[in-house]
Protein backbone atom coordinates (compact mmCIF):
# COMPACT_ATOMS: atom_id res chain seq x y z
CA UNK A 1 0.00 0.00 0.00
CA UNK A 2 2.65 2.42 -0.67
CA UNK A 3 6.26 3.22 1.16
CA UNK A 4 5.88 1.71 4.88
CA UNK A 5 4.75 3.63 7.29
CA UNK A 6 6.85 4.07 10.91
CA UNK A 7 3.76 3.13 13.40
CA UNK A 8 0.73 1.97 11.07
CA UNK A 9 -2.46 2.14 12.18
CA UNK A 10 -3.19 -1.22 11.32
CA UNK A 11 -3.78 -3.26 14.25
CA UNK A 12 -5.49 -6.96 12.43
CA UNK A 13 -4.45 -8.64 8.92
CA UNK A 14 -6.71 -11.24 7.31
CA UNK A 15 -4.94 -13.40 4.09
CA UNK A 16 -7.55 -16.72 2.92
CA UNK A 17 -7.26 -18.92 0.25
CA UNK A 18 -10.30 -20.82 -0.43
CA UNK A 19 -9.52 -24.19 -2.43
CA UNK A 20 -11.04 -27.99 -2.86
CA UNK A 21 -12.74 -29.33 -0.13
CA UNK A 22 -10.05 -31.77 1.61
CA UNK A 23 -12.89 -33.95 3.55
CA UNK A 24 -10.41 -36.41 5.11
CA UNK A 25 -8.72 -32.86 6.12
CA UNK A 26 -8.67 -34.85 9.99
CA UNK A 27 -6.19 -37.41 8.59
CA UNK A 28 -3.61 -35.09 8.13
CA UNK A 29 -3.89 -32.69 11.08
CA UNK A 30 -0.83 -34.72 12.83
CA UNK A 31 1.55 -34.12 9.94
CA UNK A 32 0.50 -30.47 9.78
CA UNK A 33 0.46 -30.25 13.30
CA UNK A 34 4.22 -31.24 13.63
CA UNK A 35 4.97 -28.85 10.17
CA UNK A 36 3.67 -25.79 11.72
CA UNK A 37 5.96 -26.84 15.35
CA UNK A 38 8.88 -26.18 13.66
CA UNK A 39 8.20 -23.27 11.55
CA UNK A 40 7.05 -21.42 14.57
CA UNK A 41 3.46 -22.22 15.38
CA UNK A 42 3.46 -24.26 18.43
CA UNK A 43 -0.05 -24.05 19.80
CA UNK A 44 -2.90 -26.01 18.65
CA UNK A 45 -6.52 -25.65 18.99
CA UNK A 46 -9.45 -27.51 17.50
CA UNK A 47 -12.93 -26.59 17.84
CA UNK A 48 -16.15 -26.93 15.86
CA UNK A 49 -18.73 -24.64 14.40
CA UNK A 50 -22.36 -25.31 13.10
CA UNK A 51 -23.63 -24.23 10.04
CA UNK A 52 -26.96 -23.46 8.81
CA UNK A 53 -26.84 -23.81 5.04
CA UNK A 54 -30.28 -24.44 2.84
CA UNK A 55 -30.44 -27.48 0.12
CA UNK A 56 -32.67 -27.11 -2.76
CA UNK A 57 -35.19 -30.54 -3.17
CA UNK A 58 -33.48 -33.52 -4.56
CA UNK A 59 -36.56 -34.04 -6.91
CA UNK A 60 -35.87 -30.38 -8.68
CA UNK A 61 -39.19 -29.56 -8.04
CA UNK A 62 -39.37 -25.73 -7.57
CA UNK A 63 -42.58 -25.86 -5.44
CA UNK A 64 -40.81 -27.54 -2.60
CA UNK A 65 -39.22 -24.83 -0.09
CA UNK A 66 -35.12 -25.49 0.51
CA UNK A 67 -34.70 -27.85 3.27
CA UNK A 68 -32.18 -26.09 5.99
CA UNK A 69 -29.72 -28.12 7.51
CA UNK A 70 -27.16 -28.27 10.44
CA UNK A 71 -23.31 -29.13 9.36
CA UNK A 72 -20.27 -29.04 12.01
CA UNK A 73 -17.69 -27.94 10.53
CA UNK A 74 -13.94 -28.43 12.18
CA UNK A 75 -11.34 -25.84 13.11
CA UNK A 76 -8.23 -26.18 13.51
CA UNK A 77 -6.02 -23.27 14.59
CA UNK A 78 -2.02 -23.38 14.82
CA UNK A 79 -0.29 -20.30 17.26
CA UNK A 80 2.66 -18.81 17.25
CA UNK A 81 4.28 -18.78 21.28
CA UNK A 82 2.74 -14.64 21.88
CA UNK A 83 -0.98 -15.33 20.45
CA UNK A 84 0.11 -12.73 18.17
CA UNK A 85 -0.13 -15.07 14.66
CA UNK A 86 -2.10 -17.73 14.08
CA UNK A 87 -3.34 -20.56 11.09
CA UNK A 88 -6.47 -21.21 10.52
CA UNK A 89 -7.63 -24.67 8.82
CA UNK A 90 -10.71 -25.69 7.78
CA UNK A 91 -12.04 -28.07 5.02
CA UNK A 92 -12.30 -25.89 1.95
CA UNK A 93 -9.69 -23.31 3.50
CA UNK A 94 -6.59 -21.56 4.89
CA UNK A 95 -6.20 -18.80 7.03
CA UNK A 96 -3.41 -16.80 8.49
CA UNK A 97 -4.21 -13.44 10.79
CA UNK A 98 -1.72 -11.81 12.70
CA UNK A 99 -1.82 -8.60 14.92
CA UNK A 100 2.07 -7.38 14.47
CA UNK A 101 1.46 -6.43 10.52
CA UNK A 102 5.27 -5.55 9.16
CA UNK A 103 4.44 -5.22 5.61
CA UNK A 104 2.64 -6.98 3.20
CA UNK A 105 5.69 -9.04 1.82
CA UNK A 106 6.26 -10.40 5.44
CA UNK A 107 2.56 -11.20 6.06
CA UNK A 108 2.49 -13.38 2.74
CA UNK A 109 5.65 -14.93 3.11
CA UNK A 110 3.96 -16.42 6.54
CA UNK A 111 0.75 -16.96 4.38
CA UNK A 112 2.53 -18.88 1.53
CA UNK A 113 4.33 -20.63 3.87
CA UNK A 114 1.03 -22.20 5.58
CA UNK A 115 0.01 -22.84 2.07
CA UNK A 116 2.99 -24.81 0.99
CA UNK A 117 2.74 -27.10 4.41
CA UNK A 118 -1.10 -27.23 3.71
CA UNK A 119 -0.30 -28.43 0.02
CA UNK A 120 2.56 -30.76 0.86
CA UNK A 121 0.75 -32.37 3.40
CA UNK A 122 -2.00 -33.50 1.23
CA UNK A 123 -0.24 -34.54 -1.94
CA UNK A 124 -1.24 -31.19 -3.62
CA UNK A 125 -4.19 -28.79 -4.45
CA UNK A 126 -6.42 -29.34 -6.97
CA UNK A 127 -7.96 -25.81 -7.51
CA UNK A 128 -8.15 -22.09 -5.39
CA UNK A 129 -11.55 -20.30 -6.08
CA UNK A 130 -11.12 -17.52 -3.69
CA UNK A 131 -8.79 -15.29 -2.15
CA UNK A 132 -8.90 -12.56 0.19
CA UNK A 133 -7.12 -10.07 2.24
CA UNK A 134 -8.25 -7.52 4.76
CA UNK A 135 -7.29 -4.77 7.21
CA UNK A 136 -8.28 -3.71 10.13
CA UNK A 137 -6.83 0.25 11.04
CA UNK A 138 -7.24 2.16 14.14
CA UNK A 139 -7.37 6.07 13.89
CA UNK A 140 -7.11 7.59 17.34
CA UNK A 141 -6.32 11.27 17.35
CA UNK A 142 -4.06 12.38 19.54
CA UNK A 143 -4.47 15.13 22.24
CA UNK A 144 -5.10 18.66 20.72
CA UNK A 145 -6.20 16.89 17.18
CA UNK A 146 -9.75 16.36 15.57
CA UNK A 147 -10.48 12.59 13.86
CA UNK A 148 -11.54 15.29 10.53
CA UNK A 149 -7.69 15.53 10.28
CA UNK A 150 -7.06 11.93 9.42
CA UNK A 151 -9.89 11.20 7.61
CA UNK A 152 -11.36 12.47 4.11
CA UNK A 153 -14.58 14.28 4.63
CA UNK A 154 -16.23 11.91 2.49
CA UNK A 155 -16.22 9.07 5.21
CA UNK A 156 -16.81 11.67 8.27
CA UNK A 157 -21.07 11.45 8.06
CA UNK A 158 -22.91 13.69 9.71
CA UNK A 159 -21.14 13.84 13.40
CA UNK A 160 -18.24 16.26 12.08
CA UNK A 161 -21.35 18.87 10.61
CA UNK A 162 -22.96 18.32 14.01
CA UNK A 163 -20.35 18.40 16.75
CA UNK A 164 -22.75 20.25 19.13
CA UNK A 165 -25.12 16.43 19.05
CA UNK A 166 -24.62 13.49 20.45
CA UNK A 167 -24.24 9.67 17.98
CA UNK A 168 -23.32 6.95 19.11
CA UNK A 169 -21.91 5.92 15.37
CA UNK A 170 -21.53 6.56 12.26
CA UNK A 171 -20.80 4.42 9.57
CA UNK A 172 -19.41 4.76 5.50
CA UNK A 173 -19.32 2.25 2.77
CA UNK A 174 -18.19 1.73 -0.42
CA UNK A 175 -17.51 -1.31 -2.66
CA UNK A 176 -14.99 -1.04 -5.55
CA UNK A 177 -15.00 -3.40 -8.35
CA UNK A 178 -11.92 -3.72 -10.30
CA UNK A 179 -12.45 -6.27 -13.53
CA UNK A 180 -10.31 -9.35 -13.96
CA UNK A 181 -9.25 -8.96 -10.20
CA UNK A 182 -12.07 -8.93 -7.94
CA UNK A 183 -13.78 -5.97 -5.14
CA UNK A 184 -12.93 -3.92 -2.52
CA UNK A 185 -15.15 -3.56 0.24
CA UNK A 186 -14.25 -0.32 2.44
CA UNK A 187 -15.54 0.54 5.35
CA UNK A 188 -15.06 3.18 8.05
CA UNK A 189 -16.71 3.06 11.06
CA UNK A 190 -16.58 6.14 13.91
CA UNK A 191 -17.58 5.15 17.30
CA UNK A 192 -16.92 6.73 21.24
CA UNK A 193 -15.51 4.01 23.32
CA UNK A 194 -13.39 1.23 23.39
CA UNK A 195 -11.43 0.35 20.17
CA UNK A 196 -14.19 -2.63 18.82
CA UNK A 197 -13.68 -5.47 16.48
CA UNK A 198 -16.36 -6.17 13.35
CA UNK A 199 -18.96 -8.58 14.56
CA UNK A 200 -17.59 -11.02 11.75
CA UNK A 201 -14.31 -10.97 13.82
CA UNK A 202 -13.20 -13.03 17.30
CA UNK A 203 -11.67 -10.43 19.09
CA UNK A 204 -10.32 -12.90 21.40
CA UNK A 205 -8.54 -15.25 18.87
CA UNK A 206 -5.22 -13.14 19.13
CA UNK A 207 -3.76 -10.63 21.08
CA UNK A 208 -3.75 -6.77 20.04
CA UNK A 209 -0.81 -4.33 21.02
CA UNK A 210 -0.82 -1.98 24.13
CA UNK A 211 -1.44 1.19 21.88
CA UNK A 212 -4.38 -0.01 20.34
CA UNK A 213 -5.71 -2.13 23.38
CA UNK A 214 -6.02 1.04 25.36
CA UNK A 215 -8.01 3.60 22.64
CA UNK A 216 -10.81 5.24 24.04
CA UNK A 217 -13.18 8.04 23.08
CA UNK A 218 -13.95 9.26 19.83
CA UNK A 219 -11.59 6.68 17.18
CA UNK A 220 -12.45 5.02 13.54
CA UNK A 221 -12.17 1.71 12.58
CA UNK A 222 -10.99 1.32 9.11
CA UNK A 223 -12.17 -2.02 7.85
CA UNK A 224 -11.22 -3.00 3.76
CA UNK A 225 -11.75 -6.14 2.64
CA UNK A 226 -10.18 -6.77 -0.53
CA UNK A 227 -11.57 -10.49 -2.80
CA UNK A 228 -11.31 -12.24 -5.73
CA UNK A 229 -13.84 -15.12 -6.89
CA UNK A 230 -12.68 -17.27 -9.65
CA UNK A 231 -11.60 -20.98 -9.70
CA UNK A 232 -8.42 -21.85 -11.19
CA UNK A 233 -6.29 -24.29 -10.87
CA UNK A 234 -3.55 -24.34 -8.07
CA UNK A 235 -0.54 -22.58 -9.02
CA UNK A 236 1.11 -20.67 -6.42
CA UNK A 237 3.02 -17.98 -8.12
CA UNK A 238 -0.69 -17.20 -9.44
CA UNK A 239 -1.87 -16.77 -6.00
CA UNK A 240 1.15 -14.56 -5.11
CA UNK A 241 0.22 -12.05 -8.40
CA UNK A 242 -3.41 -12.13 -7.96
CA UNK A 243 -2.54 -11.55 -3.96
CA UNK A 244 -0.59 -8.46 -5.10
CA UNK A 245 -3.23 -6.71 -7.10
CA UNK A 246 -5.82 -6.84 -4.28
CA UNK A 247 -3.30 -5.72 -1.92
CA UNK A 248 -2.65 -2.32 -4.32
CA UNK A 249 -6.39 -1.95 -4.63
CA UNK A 250 -6.84 -1.96 -1.07
CA UNK A 251 -3.87 0.64 -0.95
CA UNK A 252 -5.61 2.98 -3.35
CA UNK A 253 -9.23 2.50 -1.21
CA UNK A 254 -6.40 2.99 2.39
CA UNK A 255 -4.84 6.28 0.74
CA UNK A 256 -8.17 7.73 -0.28
CA UNK A 257 -10.24 7.23 3.29
CA UNK A 258 -6.93 9.28 5.14
CA UNK A 259 -5.37 12.56 4.71
CA UNK A 260 -1.67 13.40 4.44
CA UNK A 261 -1.89 15.06 7.97
CA UNK A 262 -2.85 11.41 9.22
CA UNK A 263 -0.32 9.29 6.83
CA UNK A 264 2.87 12.01 8.01
CA UNK A 265 1.85 11.56 11.37
CA UNK A 266 1.73 7.27 11.39
CA UNK A 267 5.22 7.75 9.81
CA UNK A 268 6.92 10.14 12.47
Amino acid sequence: MGSKLKNPPVFFTIGQVQHNPLLSLDSYIPQIQERMRKAGYPGFTKSSQMQLSLQSASDGADDKAPTPTIQKLDRFVFSDLNDTSAFLLQPTSITFETTIYAGFDEFYEQLELGLRILDEAIGGLSFVERLGLRYLDAVAPRQGEDLDQYLAPQVLGLPVLMKESAFSHSFAEAVLVADGIGQVVARAVIQNGRLAFPPDIDPERLKIQERFASIAGIHALIDTDGFSVERHPYDISGVRARMDELHELIGQCFRATTTDFARSAWDA
